[in-house]
């Protein structure tokens, strides 16, 4: 029963890998070059005109944008991803959850392929903390994990959220776009005034983009009263996610 279930998710995860590039002719290059093309674009501005103080600013900036993305894409496909599939709901049997999984499970994927990326990189042409510091390659994987169950948490709670309220898709667009700018992806924490940190600290991607940036690049990692914070946040979000998705889903039928 195990085993049937894990192919599933296998089997319509490759489906989704599969339809994000079809026909592209860059194919998968697109994964890399999407945030390539963001920090160009972004660092450009903050360095030119802006001018913030970070060391090597369009790697701090490249690796914030590769966790973000993976985060945000995931999130807004994933939330009206049960409506979308109305139609194989109401056909066949199988496990609902991994309709959004899946959406999750192969931005996933994109993930680990762009980092590996810029491991390559990295190795060729500038500095890979992990190198010297092994132990940063557990602290690689610990933000990896984090960020996809945290991911799969509110992508479970928002898709099915959305079935019965319509209105959660288009406030999911508006929260993920104010989301960007809340989270230290183009500024650093520690560039916020005290007062105002309490309150972005409260964030609770903040603590796994800094260690997997930390993991990569280097730097600081953020207080331990923002990573409690993060941790209660991502599990509470995590545990909402399953309980009501697993309540709601099953009504899905009667409200499509």
């Amino acid at each position: 029963m195990l085993k049937n279930y894990l192919d599933f998710f296998l089997v319509i995860t490759e489906k989704e890998i599969k339809a994000r590039y079809k026909s592209a002719l860059l194919g998968f290059l697109w994964i890399f070059l999407n945030p390539l093309l963001q920090m160009v674009i972004i660092g450009l501005v903050f360095q030119n005109f802006i001018k913030l103080p970070v060391e090597n600013y369009f790697l701090f900036l490249f690796t914030g944008l590769l966790p973000w993305n993976f985060f945000s894409y995931s999130l807004t496909k994933a939330t009206p991803s049960i409506v979308y599939e109305r139609r194989l709901i109401q056909k066949a049997k199988f496990p609902r959850e991994a309709i959004p999984v899946s959406i999750v499970l192969a931005n996933f994927f994109n993930l680990l392929v762009s980092i590996g990326l810029l491991v390559v990189f990295l190795l060729f042409f500038g500095g890979l903390p992990i190198i010297n510091q092994p132990f940063l390659l557990l602290s690689l994987v610990f933000s990896l994990i984090w960020l996809l169950l945290f991911t799969c948490g509110i992508a479970l709670l928002t898709s099915a959220l959305n079935v019965k309220y319509r209105d959660v898709k288009f406030f999911i667009e508006a929260v993920v776009l104010l989301w960007f700018y809340a989270t230290p992806i183009v500024y650093s924490l520690e560039m916020l005034p005290n007062s105002v940190q309490v309150f972005f600290g409260a964030n609770p991607v903040v603590y796994p983009f800094a260690l997997l940036r930390q993991s990569l690049i280097g730097g600081s990692l953020p207080t331990s009263d923002v990573f409690l914070a993060n941790t209660a946040i991502s599990i509470l979000v995590i545990g909402l996610g399953i309980i009501i998705f697993k309540k709601e889903s099953k009504f899905f039928s009667d409200w499509l």
